[in-house]
């Protein structure tokens, strides 16, 4: 009788820092309820710690070698949430500045470029989430849920766009309204639309543009940031990807 042989190995892992120190438990990260499904038909189990979170991929033995339970064949999105106990860990900087117009303001990062390169910036096995160094403006986002109406002046804007982030090419902006000159309120119903990341448009004589996330869960939860990890093959490595985030607390 053949004997299947199963085991789990550090595939990647996420880690958060604040002025290049570890946060302790008062900043965790979560896989998204949407993402849970996903996880599970791709082998790919997750658990948090303090600061970061550790992945690991589903392995069995053929009776060569170890090969991944589920293989890969095109790009797959694992997205986790961002969580900040306000009461144990003081907000970085980040969170206490600005204000987005689409939505909650809150952190997004991606391990894809503009043109929709997975790790693209991959360093030994150090990836960077953030654009520079340090969190900063290139990580603004907003999250809102599956309806996006916002109050605007009439004939500011004329068209309200919106694509998905997604792995492979740039962002297409394949969803459009038109914006009347007495318009006063725009929006969006992504309901019947996939889930998660986009870039939002608004055009006009001042365009405003910003990432969004659509989360409907999230938008009700106390979410301060989605990360979206993309993988289109399993590493395999003997050290496991790392992807890093450093906030500045002044």
């Amino acid at each position: 009788m053949e004997k299947l042989v199963w085991r789990y190995i550090p595939e990647f892992r996420i880690r958060i820092r604040i002025n290049n120190a570890d946060p302790g438990d008062g900043v965790r990260l979560i896989l998204s309820p949407l993402s849970e499904a996903v996880a599970a038909n791709f082998g790919l189990l997750i658990r948090s710690s303090p600061g970061g979170l550790t992945a690991f991929c589903k392995q069995h033995h053929n009776g060569v070698t170890w090969v991944p339970a589920t293989a890969l064949t095109q790009p797959v999105q694992f997205t986790f949430w961002l969580i900040i106990d306000k009461a144990r860990a003081a907000l970085p900087d980040f969170f206490e500045q600005g204000t987005q117009q689409l939505g909650r303001r809150i952190f997004y990062a991606s391990n894809l470029t503009a043109a929709g390169v997975i790790d693209a910036n991959l360093a030994g096995n150090l990836v960077t989430l953030t654009a520079t160094a340090n969190a900063g403006n290139a990580e603004n986002g907003a999250l809102s849920g599956y309806l996006l109406s916002r109050k605007v002046t009439p004939g500011a804007f004329n068209q309200i766009r919106a694509g998905k982030i997604a792995a492979g090419a740039p962002v297409s902006f394949t969803l459009s309204e038109a914006v009347a000159p007495l318009q006063e309120r725009v929006g969006l119903d992504l309901r019947p639309h996939p889930r998660g990341a986009y870039v939002v448009r608004l055009e006009g004589g001042a365009p405003l543009e910003e990432k969004v996330v659509f989360d409907q869960n999230a938008a009700t939860a106390d979410v301060c940031g989605v990360i979206d990890i993309f993988k289109q093959a399993w590493h395999l490595a003997p050290q496991p990807r790392e992807y890093s985030i450093n906030f500045q607390r002044t």
